[in-house]
């Protein structure tokens, strides 16, 4: 070839034409070589990667077995879990997605990426036909800026960054910065063979071929779920890092009652401290052999003279060595009978309602108490369940309630307790939420009636009002007032109420209401409200 300032004679064209041609020729014949090696790698990887996706949905497996046996502990990791699962999962159909559209470009695909899919699936690499084109890739990856700042290879740097960030903060603390060096280090500055430094985008995609360009995105799909792998196997180690090792074990006796009765039973549990619900434990105790329930064991002693009871005994931990021996004491007190009786609402009983009532005594089951009530006008009690009664009274003469125990077919007396008896306070007539005041003429009429309530009186005790009168403020002659029959407003009040202007006056009084104990005025006589 000539210099510049020596045109080339048509010989010296020839020449060069043929080296350019010649070296073409070489460049395809190496070409098809390497070519059919990335068919075979991304078709590889492919298969390899499904084969990791499986691989990684056992650790899952493996770790949701751990969460149902014990939620609490496993709880806040697997939460973690099934977040780096999902997230992921979202990465790497992104850059599955990323994949079928280079491919549905290079091949100009009318259907898209689903027909690229499609095609991949049925004939994987090999059906690729544009495999060495490096033009529309590159235009697609890279755009039109020097840096590769405006097109699809920025965005997938872009993503795989934010995901990054978020795993960084799911990752137990301790793994954290082993994870960073797992991770795609999109940051750092990268050198082609002259010695370019090059940014990450323009490292990977620029004037790379079609199937060059896939096997990279494989590539970030392996480096993805391997980093998944090691995570969240590691988040289901750390779940019992931190587990006592039983190297410091004492006993404990946790009793349901260290005051007990006599003629009845002392119960407690042994456990070792920070003890395992799998742990199948041994105890010696009283001349028993106990063996646990759940990591537990439950003693339980008939409490027979009164006074402080002593006792001793040993629980026995599997351990490497054989079972290892653990002493443990405790004590209870036996006490003489004693009874409690308390109102369920309030210190005091009403007339005509049900007043529920609680019964125990220390020591003593439900079944064995036996009480009974005078006064009240002959006042009764019902037991509704367990422990608990149902007290009736007809007048405000003054209630005793008496309890016994029967104790292996003997009457105890456990002991009684006076209670005043009063009569209901009288309902709250309301309309709506609302005693009286502004409102508005709409909002009046919406209520169609009104009710009455027991302001401050804890009986689920009904009152229902049975009459009512209504009159009018409107500026203009008196009428007379409109009476109801029941809660709700009579028609004519109602077409009153709609002709009503703002400032006219409404007033509700003469409510009587019916409860359980017979028919009574109500707290508030008169109800005023004015329109709004």
């Amino acid at each position: 070839m000539g210099a510049t300032n020596c045109p080339e004679t048509p010989r010296q064209k020839m020449i060069s034409m043929m080296y350019l041609v010649y070296t073409a020729l070489l460049a395809l014949n190496v070409s098809v070589e390497i070519l059919q090696a990335f068919v075979t790698v991304g078709d590889s990887m492919e298969i390899t990667n499904e084969l990791f996706s499986t691989k990684i949905d056992n650790s899952y497996y493996v770790f949701e077995k751990a969460y149902l046996a014990n939620p609490e502990k496993v709880g806040p990791n697997w939460e973690k879990a099934k977040q780096v699962r999902k997230e992921t999962k979202e990465m790497i159909n992104y850059i599955d997605d990323v994949k079928y559209e280079l491919v549905a470009v290079v091949e100009g695909l009318k259907g898209g990426k689903e027909e690229a899919k499609k095609m991949l699936a049925e004939k994987g690499y090999e059906g690729i036909k544009a495999k060495d084109d490096y033009s529309k890739p590159t235009q697609y990856f890279i755009g039109g800026t020097e840096q590769g700042t405006d097109a699809k290879a920025m965005e997938i740097r872009k993503k795989i960054e934010a995901y990054q960030e978020r795993m960084q903060k799911l990752a137990d603390p301790n793994f954290v910065e082993k994870l960073k060096k797992m991770q795609i280090n999109t940051k750092a500055t990268f050198e082609n063979r002259s010695g370019q430094k090059l940014n990450w985008q323009l490292y990977n995609f620029n004037q790379t071929i079609t199937l060059a360009d896939l096997v990279i995105l494989n590539k970030f799909k392996s480096e993805i779920q391997n980093a998944e792998f090691d995570m969240v196997n590691h988040l289901l180690a750390s779940v019992s890092a931190d587990d006592y090792k039983f190297d410091n074990v004492r006993a404990k006796v946790v009793p349901t009652a260290t005051y007990v009765m006599q003629g009845t039973s002392y119960e407690a549990q042994v456990f070792v401290a920070a003890y395992d619900s799998k742990t199948q434990l041994t105890a010696d105790v009283r001349g028993a052999n106990l063996v646990s329930d759940s990591g537990v064991i439950k003693l339980k002693f008939p409490a027979g003279a009164v006074g402080l009871q002593k006792y001793q005994g040993t629980v026995y931990v599997k351990g490497e060595k054989g079972d290892e021996p653990y002493p443990f004491s405790g004590e209870y007190f036996v006490a003489a009978p004693a009874v409690t009786i308390s109102p369920t609402n309030m210190n005091v009983f009403y007339i005509g309602v049900d007043n529920p009532v609680s019964i125990s005594s220390p020591g003593t089951s439900f079944e064995q108490l036996v009480p009974s009530i005078t006064g009240g006008g002959g006042a009764t009690i019902k037991k509704v369940s367990p422990g608990n009664y149902i007290v009736n009274v007809k007048t405000q003469q003054e209630v005793i309630i008496s309890v016994d125990a029967n104790i292996n077919g003997k009457n105890m007396k456990q002991g009684s307790m006076k209670f005043r008896v009063k009569q209901i306070p009288k309902p709250k007539a309301v309309v709506g939420s609302s005693d009286g005041g502004r409102i508005a003429k709409e909002i009046l009429i919406a209520q169609g009636g009104l009710k009455v309530i027991m302001d401050g009186f804890d009986f689920p005790v009904r009152y229902d009002v049975v009459e009512f009168q209504m009159t009018f403020n409107t500026g203009g002659d008196g009428q007379a007032p409109l009476v109801a029959r029941g809660s709700r407003f009579t028609p004519e009040m109602i077409s009153q109420l709609q002709r009503l202007r703002r400032g006219n006056k409404v007033y509700i009084e003469g409510i009587r209401a019916k409860g359980p104990d017979g028919e009574k005025s109500v707290q508030n006589p008169q109800m005023i409200f004015t329109i709004q």
